[in-house]
């Protein structure tokens, strides 16, 4: 069973497209298409978006396609996409809305950071344990306090407070401080994990760290 094939045939047929006409249309030969119809093949991400605004009318039917693409099997090779100038610039698009989406979230750890130096709070910073890492770790009086940067909070946020809970584990801490740009409804998911993960803002985050220090700086071990 193809998944992702039948679902193609079937916004093809809503749209009136034919094999050819709908190749001619994602900048892919026939038999690139054929392939993907087929299950032989999967399309690149550029090669998706194509067929999204070409046969997709609605949310439903984007829904639609983007699970049969998940669901495509792991071993079909991608089908790969004619090198014409549309097709590089989209590629190029993509990776700098990457490039991008990467940078601001390093300014925004590195602004963490400077927070934390001006308050004179100690932190080691990038902390591997196992297959587990933080961005921030501290410690006082033996106890650990991690905070972890989530700068684009409309992408996998739920994943973000995940990973959250399972580093209380893995760096036996009692709480793990989700350090976002601003406060807003998407920090409600986090309720339910209260108080071990907490999400706060920047300001918040200082003021929760220097309190961290402060109560446990005499806690002997």
């Amino acid at each position: 069973m193809n998944p992702l094939g039948e679902s193609i045939r079937v916004l093809m047929n809503r749209r009136a497209l034919n094999g050819a006409q709908l190749a001619q249309e994602i900048g892919l030969s026939q038999t690139s298409v054929s392939r993907i119809l087929t299950g032989h093949s999967k399309p690149k991400q550029v090669t998706l978006t194509r067929l999204m605004k070409r046969l997709c009318v609605g949310a439903d039917e984007e829904q639609m396609l983007l699970r049969a693409f998940t669901g495509t099997a792991a071993p079909a090779r991608e089908e790969p996409v004619d090198n014409d100038a549309q097709n590089a610039a989209e590629e190029r698009e993509r990776v700098e809305r990457w490039l991008e989406a990467r940078t601001q979230a390093i300014i925004f750890k590195q602004a963490v950071a400077h927070e934390l130096g001006k308050r004179a709070i100690p932190y080691t910073q990038d902390v591997c344990k196992g297959i587990a890492s933080v961005d921030f770790l501290i410690e006082a009086g033996g106890k650990h306090l991690v905070l972890e940067c989530k700068f684009n909070v409309s992408r996998d946020f739920d994943k973000s407070l995940g990973i959250a809970k399972l580093l209380l584990d893995s760096f036996a801490c009692e709480t793990v401080l989700v350090v976002v740009p601003f406060s807003g409804t998407f920090a409600d998911a986090a309720r339910a994990l209260a108080p071990a993960v907490r999400v706060v803002t920047v300001a918040e985050a200082i003021e929760y760290a220097a309190s961290f220090r402060q109560e446990n700086a005499g806690v002997q071990t």
